[in-house]
This record gives structure tokens, sequence and C-alpha cells, in this order.
């Protein structure tokens, strides 16, 4: 099921309101979870010119996904895309490339989210506001060290 709303939710102010009310109550908490998970990813996914520390950084992404951007994925499935190539494990939406892939096991997507969800819980901490990136970026880095453990096959 494709909950990416932006597809979904076109025309007027009033048309979409419609539409919202006419959406089944489980693909919209799946499309607001969805995007949730989503827009905090494709926040923090590129390394930015300003950074000073790229030692979380690998190929020019702090969140691993295989592409020129970062694409919607569908955390409610209980799964997500991995891609594989030369070496390089990343999220992979879309396979334009025909590299190897393949869907993560219910364990993998367990521990994967829970590197998400404390990057989240990181972002959300008061303080100080270059220590809340630090944090933030330190999980991450996490989540994506993991992924570079991951078989081609399961």
């Amino acid at each position: 099921m494709d909950t990416n709303l932006y597809w979904a939710l076109r025309g007027t102010y009033t048309e979409r309101k419609e539409k919202l009310e006419k959406m089944d109550p489980a693909y919209l908490r799946a499309s607001i979870l969805d995007a949730e998970y989503n827009d905090f990813l494709r926040a923090r996914s590129d390394a930015n010119d300003e950074d000073e520390d790229h030692s979380d950084i690998l190929h020019g992404k702090r969140v691993p996904y295989m592409g020129w951007f970062y694409r919607h994925m569908e955390f409610h499935e209980g799964r997500l895309p991995l891609g594989f190539h030369d070496g390089w494990v990343a999220f992979m939406a879309n396979n334009k490339w025909d590299y190897h892939e393949r869907y993560t096991t219910p364990e993998e997507f367990t521990t994967i989210m829970s590197f998400i969800d404390a990057a989240m819980a990181e972002s959300q901490k008061g303080g100080s506001l270059d220590q809340i990136i630090r944090n933030t970026r330190a999980e991450l880095k996490k989540l994506r060290d993991y992924l570079q453990t991951l078989p081609r096959v399961v």
C-alpha cells in the first residue's frame, strides 16, 4: 500500500478534506507513521557542506540510501527494502540500477527501528542544539554501521 499522502491528497483544501474523510483509518494511521519516519530520515539523510565532522558520513549520506535522493519507505509493512552495491548496504526504495536487493527480516527491522527511534528521541531532547545534533547523528551512525553488517541474502 502506498502511504505517501502527497500523491493521494491532490486538489483544493475542500477536496482534500473530503478525500481524508473517506479514507480508511488504518491507512491513515500507516500514512502518518510512515510520514513521520520518512520526514525524520529525509531531513538528516545527506551530509551538509557546513559539517565539520564527517566521521558519520558514507558516500555523502548520513542515512544510507541508494539513489540520488532519499525516497519514501513504507515502515508500516514491518520490513524495509535494502540494496547492495560495491560492499555498501543501504535502504533502496527504488531499484533503477538492478542492484542486488532484499527486504529486512523481522529481527533486522526491529533492530533498525530501535536505532531510528533512539535517534528521534535524541532529536527531541532539550538542551544545547549542538549537543542534540551530535547525539542524534551518533544514533544515526549506529544505524549506518548496523546496515553495513547485514548479509546480501537471508
